[in-house]
């Protein structure tokens, strides 16, 4: 295996929390597929061990060149927030491919994430190509076009959620998608929140996973819940106005602080 240092990062933190479904843990390590990639990456310390991809996709998919201390400096607003950031220090939001993010959280709505991985699974088996790794073996995740058979879709277990995979299938144009990490947040959300099944919350999951923009802000039920905890009294509180809080507390790399709550509130349950 191949090798880089790391510093301020956690791989299995960054893996868990919510952001990404297509691996596993396998041999002490994770195997991870996504697009066509099919790789192995273990931590040992400060050393991430891997195989099946080089250097540069590594510092890119795991955004190590990201400023992490600077980061994290912006977000300790509070006791509370120094609190969580030290129970998940390391935690990095990765760099997706917009495509398979798309697709994958059209298939989170009202789901579970043992289900969304369950649901991608079997799409990338349907409709994706074998790839391989040493003595492992998967799927490619399906271009954009290669979802076309509704009923083989239908059979994947996705529910509801087959309609809007299936029309954006037919009509997404995968450079602009790619181009959106260049447009403003709000240009680039808008864009998005025009396909079928997609609106706020995950127009913003996909703005923050896959299109650089770090002051996304996802409001799903753990983190309106926390927010509404820690910030706003217990009080029921609209997501308007924990989105325009979060944006002026946190500032612009809100994003890390939504996904280091959401860690803390999904891990009390």
């Amino acid at each position: 295996m191949d090798s880089i240092i790391v510093t301020d990062f956690d791989l299995e933190k960054t893996l868990k929390c919510g952001q990404l479904f297509r691996y596993d843990n396998i041999d002490n390590a994770y195997l991870i597929s996504h697009r066509d990639r099919l790789f192995k990456v273990r931590q040992e310390k400060s050393i991430l061990l891997f195989s099946g991809v080089d250097r540069e996709f590594v510092s890119d998919f795991f955004r190590l060149e990201d400023d992490y201390k600077t980061i994290i400096n912006s977000i300790s607003k509070d006791e509370f927030m120094r609190k969580v950031i030290v129970q998940n220090y390391g935690m990095r939001i990765m760099r997706q491919d917009p495509w398979e993010c798309l697709i994958s959280y059209l298939c989170s709505a009202r789901n579970k994430i043992p289900k969304i991985k369950q649901n991608l699974s079997m799409i990338s088996k349907t409709f994706g190509s074998p790839i391989s790794h040493h003595d492992y073996e998967g799927f490619s995740f399906p271009k954009p076009g290669r979802i076309s058979n509704h009923e083989a879709l239908r059979a994947c277990k996705i529910g509801f959620r087959s309609e809007f995979i299936h029309q954006v299938n037919k009509n997404i144009d995968e450079k602009r998608l790619i181009d959106l990490r260049n447009a403003s947040y709000e240009d680039a959300k808008s864009e998005l929140t025009k396909i079928k099944g997609i609106g706020d919350k995950i127009a913003d999951c996909i703005s923050l996973f896959s299109l650089d923009k770090l002051h996304s802000f996802p409001i799903d039920t753990w983190i309106r819940k926390a927010m509404i905890e820690q910030y706003f009294g217990g009080k029921n509180t609209s997501d308007n106005k924990i989105r325009a809080f979060a944006s002026e507390y946190f500032g612009e790399f809100r994003g890390y602080a939504n996904q280091y709550l959401f860690l803390y509130r999904r891990m009390l349950n």
